[in-house]
């Protein structure tokens, strides 16, 4: 890397939030000189990179829009048949249990994004935007200024050699690794403690082939075939299951179960199909001798942030801050609030108006959006299995 000694902002990390991070600073602030820095190299894999992959209305509003990326998702991923819930009694066969889903394409799009796909073209986009990116290196370590002081960013190549960076602003996108939190101590525990596991075979998963043939009034709601382009989620109590199709092809499998169910019992491929078979055996069925691309695990993925926004010009975007559940898809929602707010502040500051109390009411926004994802969604088990209350 033929790194320079200054930048205005150094985002460390180049996933989905760094990366869209980067595109819209540079759209936004088009002088501004924007490093990113990524651990990882190009080529990155499609369908088997990172889940994440359902997107709703407003995370896909702000990359079709505000990121200019409305042609680009049109053609290379897939529209989003809306979420989509079977919620009842486990086992039973899918036509006999409450279908939660809308009978046609909701008004306002949103999409099923092959993670791998979409942050190697991002790489692509934010290269050619004039952000620099550092495939290789790392953030490791970093004096934080105070006062209008720059930031000392430090980072590390593959091989060890080290640069420093003066920045502006310092922005941690490093997703679960959470580089600045930890060093900082920012983080705390979430009151939802479920866990995940998950994987994706190299074909398409309908979920109308887990109903019998000769289900017709299951079968007569979804008369153009559209219904397997949803996020499905198959619930039960405790947990639930995700079917989600991607552009390649490919099909995303996943568990999410909270405490009842022990992480133990689906934290290995074996473990996971035997979960699948004693909660959802049609799905099972379907499944059986279809090969894994990949296996990952996440236990007790959610994870709160005592902070995330200072006037001092660092942040935290992404994962690298706040994660609350994936039920209902809020994680690019999340990120486009991040990098939305960032991006004001980082404005405000070029053009020399950064209101410290403008950062306070920012800060206590996403602090609160989290705060009331998090009431919402745990302590979810017995909601998961009644459609009474459910709906």
């Amino acid at each position: 890397m033929s790194a320079p000694t200054d930048a205005d902002v150094v985002i460390a990390g180049g996933g989905l939030a760094g990366l869209c991070l980067a595109r819209q600073l540079r759209a936004q602030l088009p002088d501004a000189e924007v490093v990113v820095l990524e651990p990882t190299r190009r080529p990155l894999p499609e369908a088997c990179h990172k889940v994440g992959e359902s997107s709703v209305e407003l995370g896909s509003h702000y990359f079709a829009h505000v990121l200019g990326l409305a042609d680009y998702l049109d053609r290379e991923h897939l529209y989003k048949n809306g979420l989509r819930f079977f919620v009842g009694t486990p086992k039973a066969d899918l036509a006999a249990r409450t279908e939660i889903g809308p009978s046609r394409f909701p008004v306002v799009p949103s999409f099923q994004i092959d993670r791998g796909k979409f942050e190697q073209d991002l790489r692509g986009m934010v290269e050619a935007d004039g952000a620099m990116l550092a495939e290789g290196w790392k953030a490791v370590d970093a004096r934080l200024g105070e006062g209008g002081a720059a930031h000392r960013v430090v980072c590390e190549d593959e091989h060890g050699t080290r640069r420093e960076i003066r920045a502006r602003w310092l922005v941690d996108a490093s997703g679960r690794r959470r580089w600045l939190a930890r060093r900082l101590g920012l983080g705390r525990p979430s009151r939802i403690r479920s866990s995940a596991a998950w994987f994706r075979v190299a074909e398409r998963v309908d979920v109308a082939e887990l109903v019998r043939a000769d289900a017709h009034a299951f079968h007569r709601r979804d008369p153009d075939g559209q219904r397997w382009l949803s996020t499905v989620h198959l619930c039960g109590e405790g947990y639930w299951i995700w079917i989600i199709p991607l552009s390649t092809g490919h099909t995303s499998i996943g568990i999410v179960a909270d405490a009842m169910h022990p992480f133990a019992s689906f934290a290995r491929p074996e473990g996971a199909l035997a979960f699948i078979e004693a909660h959802e055996p049609a799905l099972a069925e379907r499944l059986r001798g279809v090969a894994m691309e990949d296996f990952r695990v996440l236990r007790n993925y959610a994870h709160e942030c005592s902070r995330t926004l200072w006037a001092d010009r660092f942040a935290l975007v992404g994962e690298a801050g706040r994660f609350v559940d994936p039920l209902y898809s809020p994680g690019s929602d999340l990120i486009a609030f991040a990098n939305c707010f960032v991006t004001e502040l980082v404005v405000d500051d070029f053009e020399g108006r950064l209101d410290p109390a403008r950062v306070d009411a920012l800060e206590a926004m996403h602090a609160g959006w989290a705060e009331d994802t998090t009431t919402m969604l745990h302590d979810t088990a017995a909601v998961l299995a009644n459609p009474e209350v459910f709906a």
